[in-house]
């Protein structure tokens, strides 16, 4: 029985970003609760708070008049409008919140992309350290070669520009971990050198699709305008209203003076003509009808995301097949090169060659991992949660 299960906690969890981008990310989540609540509300209208002071002289005789009242004008039935707004706001919050948590994951996918590429470029560092070597004792050899008159100096010259060629690359190399260091730190206040990476599977297509933050998203979007629609519809619908105001007046003169209290409370209809308002409900109808095929559109362009990451593992799983193939074939020529260092027919330098190429192909397996890693890395991040045996 197939059990659901959180995602590794490392990738729900923003530990890797700094307090500032998480500060950030914080007030943005704040807001979008106000606006939720503010949302969920817009259908109720103020209560009015209202005081006048008139004064005149009709008939020869200055009167001042002093009105304070207590007014509201509430629809209380739309047609549908008013209970479609609050379910427009619901969802619209749980939207909200997942457009942040989408720049949340973006983030974390940025700082972890930065210690991909990190781990990776240091390996490469490594790569061309050992080519370095190779490369030194290649100039050695053409070096003796041509003091010794068997070789020549364009092939000592090749040589020596090989070995300032994979110099220049190592330089290369160096600037571009110091850049992706300074980039890693403007998002997370972490050692680039201390971020432990995650051990990740291949999950199945249907997981990445059923648990993808984004579709989710896209079928919150759906609903949103789905609700918007209905809304639409009921705003051009009958509309019941609720009156009613409590009023306090003072009314004096050099004659009389006197104080009422008194309410009013009513009931009104309201049915809108508008010449415009068929062509409002179709706009609104058309927008949810496009979000339901902006629904398909997305579980095609995850499909396509999947099926891409999957040639990628596929391609790099290859490579490292190749390698080892290598890796068998260096054992098999150090083995041969160490009998012939003893029966004095090659030297100590061919064992450091063939040692270091060996050493290459051994590192180059782990940058593919890596890369393997962190291609997997590109489907987890979208993911709610995802289903394990």
């Amino acid at each position: 029985m197939r059990k659901l299960i959180f995602l590794v906690p490392f990738l729900l969890q923003a530990s890797i970003l700094s307090d500032l981008k998480l500060k950030e990310l914080n007030l943005d989540k704040e807001k979008s609760l106000k606006d939720a609540i503010e949302t969920k509300r817009s259908w109720i209208n103020p209560i009015n708070l209202q005081y006048s002071y008139t004064k005149d002289n009709i008939q020869g005789i200055q009167t001042t008049t002093q009105l304070y009242s207590i007014s509201i004008n509430q629809p209380i039935f739309k047609s549908g409008a008013i209970y479609y707004s609050i379910k427009y706001a619901n969802v619209l919050k749980k939207y909200n919140l997942d457009q942040i948590e989408l720049q949340k994951r973006n983030l974390i996918k940025q700082a972890y992309d930065f210690v991909y590429d990190y781990k990776v470029l240091k390996l490469q560092k490594e790569i061309l350290i050992k080519n370095i070597e190779n490369a030194k004792i290649d100039v050695l050899r053409k070096k003796e070669a041509f003091l010794n008159g068997v070789g020549n100096s364009s092939e000592l010259d090749n040589a020596i520009i090989k070995l300032n060629s994979l110099k220049l690359n190592l330089e290369d190399i160096n600037y571009q971990l110091s850049q992706i260091k300074n980039s890693f730190s403007t998002i997370s206040s972490l050692n680039i050198e201390e971020v432990t990476l995650p051990k990740l599977k291949l999950i199945k297509q249907n997981e990445y699709l059923n648990n993808n933050i984004e579709l989710k998203a896209q079928q919150k979007l759906k609903n949103i305008k789905s609700y918007l629609y209905k809304m639409q519809r009921g705003n051009q619908l009958l509309t019941i209203s609720l009156n009613g105001s409590l009023n306090h007046k003072k009314f004096e003169n050099k004659l009389l003076s006197d104080t009422q209290n008194y309410y009013t409370i009513g009931l009104s209809a309201t049915l809108p003509i508008s010449i415009n308002a068929k062509t409002k409900i179709e706009k609104t109808k058309i927008d949810y009808l496009k979000s339901v095929l902006l629904i398909e559109d997305k579980k095609r362009q995850l499909r396509s995301e999947y099926n891409i990451a999957l040639s990628q593992i596929k391609s790099l799983k290859n490579k490292i097949n190749i390698y080892k193939e290598n890796l068998s074939l260096y054992n098999n020529l150090i083995d041969s090169t160490l009998d012939s260092i003893k029966a004095g027919n090659a030297t100590t330098l061919d064992l450091k060659v063939l040692n270091n190429s060996k050493m290459v192909d051994l590192i180059n397996i782990k940058i593919l991992k890596l890369k393997i890693q962190k291609t997997l890395f590109s489907l987890y991040y979208k993911l709610i949660s995802y289903t394990n045996n």
